[in-house]
Formats: structure tokens, C-alpha cells, sequence
């Protein structure tokens, strides 16, 4: 009943979500958000107080009487900069509740980056920790601009009142173009833009989540997602909707994580692909790896190496005597307003090799495209377009990327994918992380697939270096990464990976660059590989010396592009083409 009355609500949007939480639930007092101080030792097993929808209700009440006192406005942008992951929601649902938008900036942003994205969102108000704000203002003040109006979220926090009554004309009607949030992209390939996202269109993918979402009475989750991200409001707007007990993790990590399964105990933990790829299954206590049903990757599509070993714990639900908990494989990104295509893998799965299954009901087409934005038939490579009213109606204040994102009806996410005859969809790679060889594009997706089965590595990437024997053209290396501290030798991993990926009918690697460390196989704010930092540092790798953590392939010509047979190795997707994947082995918590 309380799913068909929040689906059957037209007025239920993003900029009001928790009104008809508060509204339509039956039990307000009942503990929904739990935060712990991870600075604690032993937090994790640590008593949680939650809170529930009436303790929201009144937390906001008093921050919403504390901005219409600053002078915030249905047209004011209100900047949040904090790493307190329930500070920023309950800011994020004051300041739209009084028809403001929030304008969400990851904690670990760059101040400079960070201070560039406030001003040219046109912020008036950032409310943030104290150091982070300080850093804002260092910023400001050598880039000789001028400065919103900043406030400690932490004072403010001990300073608002709770006032006599809610504020007049409350909480704010929104019309369905009304602007709710700007939360900004990754940055991976370049400055982090600027999506938008509105009451109506932010909230279709949500409203249609709504009869699948688990929601049992016993269902408890763990959000591991950057809180200030889309992604991150979603899931949290869709858990306080469905009254699902929610853990909200700040900076988490693959250790974090690990410690909030064992405390918490979810049915449901969602993440970014690399934070879920550092957890470490064999620190999971028994008790608690048996309550998870289900893993929920997003943003990037998630390789098999990441995903085998967490689907051996847990439970699936299922009733089935398999074993194992499902994992969730979702491909978006922020302009798209949510997961467009979602793949579910088992222990028993098979089908890899960059699968990412097939679009959300929400996306009303979806197509591989040519550069002239002809539809390419299956099995050819080409860019992902999209019809979805999901997607951002543009980007602020850049009317030229707004553009530049459509290509005949299509909005373009900046995607490579394939489509088989059978309707499968295989995602092979982002538009600037193309490989551009001697003999034709290679894509470093299906390649990364190989190395990381093969190497059974914690994380690899495949980047394009300068091809020494032909100026202009690149060539595929591979930059792999253990935290295990044990010595080994690029040449072995180099030769293994290259038997591999002949198997697999894929280019070789013209080099293997072997690394021990995080910021040797750096990753932005949310946490994706940056590609671009990687092709600058390794661009001469192949004029340079081999040595111990170096090797480099025998002169054997230029890298080849896609033949017919690489084609249909990547569109089996089965074991062949992920030689060496052993499903007992474990990655190392990084």
C-alpha cells in the first residue's frame, strides 16, 4: 500500500521526497539513519543511535529557519562542502525544501577545482567543515575573486533554533522544472561539469525503483557512496521513502566497509566499483557476510575480478541451495540521473567479458552510434546515445557542452559500447580513454578484463603510450597494482598477460608498469581511475629502460586494432574470455 500510494503521487519529486516519507509513513519514531564517528576506535561495534523521520523533521526545520534567516531564497544556490555524510543530506533536504538548490561538491575535491566549481555555479552561501572552508577561502583569495558567504556547518549546527512554527509557506511547492541540485561529475577526463538535476526528471528513474527496491522489514543498508554525489542523494531519498534503516558511511574505503558489514550488518551494500573492489571477504565475519543479500555497483560497470569473490558470501534471498549473494552491476553516470544499464551476477555467473546487460525500463531507447549518428547494427563498437527523461536538461551555465552532449535525439554519456545479435550489451571503454594504434582503435576495457583475471592484481589500468615506432600512434600498456607487499617481477606478469589476452583474441600489451601504491594508480573524488594523469606519466615508458617493475613486449610491430574473431571474444563474454579467473581467490584490501 505505502509503494502504490508514493507511485500513484505526481506531486512526489526530488525536491520533496522526505515531505511524503514524513507524510505517508506509519511509523515516524522508528530509527531510518544511522552515522558513525569513524574516527572512534572500535566504531563499528559501537551502539548506534538512529535517527527517525520525526528527528529529521525537526533537525530540518531548524536549518530551514536558520537559511530564510540568511536570506535564502527559492532562486539562492547553497554550496555543501562537508565530509559528514548525514550532515549533508539533512542540509540537502532544508535548503530544497525552501525551493533553493543544493550545490553538492565532494569533500575531497581539489580547494582550487572546488573553489572554481562554487563560483561558477553561482553559489551565494557554502556551509562546510571548517578547514574545508578555509581552504576556499586561501583559494578565492589567490585567484583574486570574490567569496560567497560561508558558514561552519558544524557551528551552525549548535547555533539554529528550532522556531515556534515551521516557516511560512512551508515546506516549498515545486514545479516540475523547478532546480533542485547541481552536483558536479567525476573530473576523470578533465574539469568536473556541472549536471543539473530538477523536481520532476531527478525523481523518474526513483519512481519506477519503487516496486523493485528491497524493502523488507528485515532489509537494513549500507551506503558506501560518496554522499554528496547524485548516486548518493538517490539511494538515501529512495531509503528514507521505503523506511529501509540506512548506514551512512563517511570516506569510505574498502577497510571502512568491511568494518560496517561486521557492525551493521546489511541486507543491501552499495558503492562505486573500486570501493567494493577493496573489501576484503575474508575479514567479514561469518555471521555478518551471511546477512548480505545483495552488492549494488554503480557509475562504471565493474570487472569480474571484483566481483566473484563478494558473491561468494551472503545470502541471495533466493531460498535456492546455491549459495552466494547477487551483485548488482550498474552502468551510468551523473547526467543520466541514475543506473541505465544493470547486469545481476551469482557465483554461478558466466557471462562477462565487460557484459552490462540491458537498459533500464526507464531508457526509453538506447543505441550504438557512428560519429555521423547513424545507428551502427550489433557487433560493431560505437557511442552510447540514450532517450531517457532521466537524463539532465543540461549543464549550468554551458550551453555549448549542453550541445555538444546530442547526437541525432541522443544524449551521448561518453561511452564505447557493443551490442550482440541477442540484445547483450558490452561496455568497452570511455571516449577519451580510446587507444589509438597504428593498425586501429583498441579498447582498454576488455583488455583491463584480462589483466586483472590473469594477474589476479587488486587494480589495473590500460592506457594509451607513445608508440616510439610510429610518431602519432599509440600503443596499449597496462599499469598494475598489489597492496600485498609481495615481490614481483613486470616481465613474468607482462608474458602472462599477453598468452592471455591472445587467447582471448585481444591486442597485446606493448608494456606492463607494475606498482605498490594507491597514488601510483591514482583515482579522482569518486574514485575512478584517472587515465589521463596515467598517459602522461607513462607516455615515453617505451623508450625508456626496462627494469624490475618496467618490462616491455619484444618488437613484434605496432599494436593491432579489433579483428573479427577480438569482436566475438568480447561478445561470448564467457570463461574464455577470462582466462586464469579463479573464483576462490580473494583481493587484498588496499
Amino acid at each position: 500500500m505505502q509503494r502504490l500510494r508514493l507511485t500513484a503521487d505526481r506531486e512526489l519529486g526530488a525536491g520533496n521526497f522526505f515531505w511524503h516519507a514524513w507524510e505517508i509513513s506509519r511509523d515516524r519514531d522508528r530509527p531510518l539513519l544511522f552515522h558513525p564517528d569513524t574516527e572512534q576506535p572500535g566504531w563499528e561495534d559501537r551502539e548506534l543511535r538512529g535517527l527517525s523521520l520525526n528527528d529529521i523533521r525537526r533537525t530540518v526545520i531548524r536549518y530551514a529557519h536558520w537559511y530564510r534567516e540568511q536570506g535564502v531564497t527559492p532562486s539562492s544556490h547553497v554550496g555543501l562542502y562537508t565530509r559528514h555524510g548525514l550532515f549533508g543530506l539533512l542540509h540537502h533536504i532544508a535548503v530544497t525544501s525552501l525551493g533553493a538548490a543544493a550545490v553538492h561538491c565532494n569533500p575531497r575535491m581539489e580547494p582550487r577545482t572546488a573553489s572554481e566549481y562554487f563560483l561558477r555555479t553561482g553559489t551565494t552561501l557554502v556551509v562546510g567543515d571548517g578547514d574545508l572552508l578555509g581552504d576556499l577561502t586561501s583559494a578565492w583569495q589567490a585567484a583574486g575573486a570574490n567569496a560567497p558567504e560561508l558558514q561552519d556547518v558544524h557551528a551552525l549546527d549548535a547555533d539554529a533554533v528550532r522556531p515556534p512554527a515551521p516557516p511560512a509557506s512551508y515546506p516549498y511547492r515545486h514545479a516540475a522544472d523547478d532546480l533542485v541540485m547541481i552536483s558536479h561529475s567525476s573530473g576523470t577526463t578533465g574539469r568536473p561539469k556541472a549536471p543539473v538535476f530538477h523536481h520532476r526528471s531527478f525523481f523518474i528513474g526513483k519512481r519506477e525503483r519503487l516496486w523493485t527496491f528491497p524493502s523488507l522489514r528485515s532489509d537494513r543498508l549500507l551506503t558506501a557512496l560518496p554522499h554528496s554525489h547524485s548516486a548518493g542523494i538517490s539511494y538515501l531519498s529512495m531509503a528514507l521513502l521505503l523506511g529501509i534503516p540506512t548506514l551512512v558511511l563517511d570516506g569510505a574505503d574498502g577497510d571502512r566497509v568491511t568494518r560496517a558489514i561486521n557492525g551493521f550488518r546489511p541486507t543491501i551494500v552499495l558503492g562505486f566499483p573500486l570501493t567494493l573492489a577493496e573489501i576484503d571477504p575474508t575479514a567479514i565475519r561469518p555471521e555478518a557476510a551471511r546477512s548480505v543479500r545483495t552488492w549494488n555497483g554503480m557509475g562504471d560497470a565493474s570487472h569480474e575480478r571484483h566481483i566473484r569473490p563478494l558473491v561468494a558470501l551472503g545470502d541471495s534471498g533466493t531460498g535456492t541451495a546455491d549459495g552466494g549473494s547477487v551483485y548488482l552491476d550498474g552502468l551510468g553516470s551523473s547526467e543520466m540521473g541514475m543506473v541505465l544499464f544493470k547486469a545481476a551476477h551469482t557465483a554461478r555467473s558466466t557471462h562477462y567479458g565487460r557484459f552490462i546487460g540491458t537498459p533500464a525500463k526507464v531508457v526509453r531507447k538506447a543505441a550504438v552510434l557512428g560519429a555521423d549518428g547513424r545507428e551502427l547494427p550489433p557487433g560493431q563498437a560505437g557511442l552510447l546515445g540514450v532517450r531517457t527523461p532521466s537524463v539532465t536538461p543540461g549543464y549550468w551555465d554551458d550551453p555549448a557542452l549542453n550541445k555538444e552532449s546530442l547526437l541525432s535525439g541522443y544524449f551521448l554519456t561518453g561511452d564505447i559500447v557493443r551490442k550482440d545479435t541477442e540484445g547483450n550489451w558490452y561496455h568497452l571503454d570511455r571516449t577519451p580513454d580510446v587507444i589509438k594504434a597504428a593498425a586501429g582503435d583498441v579498447h582498454s576495457l576488455p583488455l583491463e578484463e584480462v589483466v586483472l583475471n590473469s594477474t589476479r592484481a587488486l587494480d589495473a589500468a590500460v592506457v594509451a603510450v607513445a608508440d616510439p615506432q610510429l610518431p602519432g600512434s599509440s600503443c596499449p600498456a597496462a599499469v598494475v597494482y598489489y597492496a600485498d607487499g609481495v615481490q614481483r617481477s613486470a616481465a613474468d606478469l607482462l608474458s602472462v598477460c599477453n598468452t592471455a589476452l591472445e587467447g582471448a583474441g585481444l591486442a597485446r600489451l606493448n608494456a606492463l608498469v607494475l606498482v605498490s601504491a594507491r597514488e601510483d594508480l591514482p583515482v579522482g573524488v569518486t574514485g575512478k581511475v584517472l587515465k589521463r594523469v596515467l598517459r602522461e606519466r607513462h607516455r615515453d615508458v617505451l623508450s625508456g629502460p626496462s627494469t624490475k617493475t618496467v618490462a616491455k613486449a619484444a618488437a613484434a610491430g605496432p599494436s593491432s586494432g579489433e579483428r573479427p574473431g577480438e569482436r566475438q571474444a568480447v561478445r561470448s563474454a564467457g570463461p574464455a574470455a577470462s582466462p586464469a579467473a579463479d573464483p576462490s581467490a580473494r583481493p587484498s584490501a588496499a
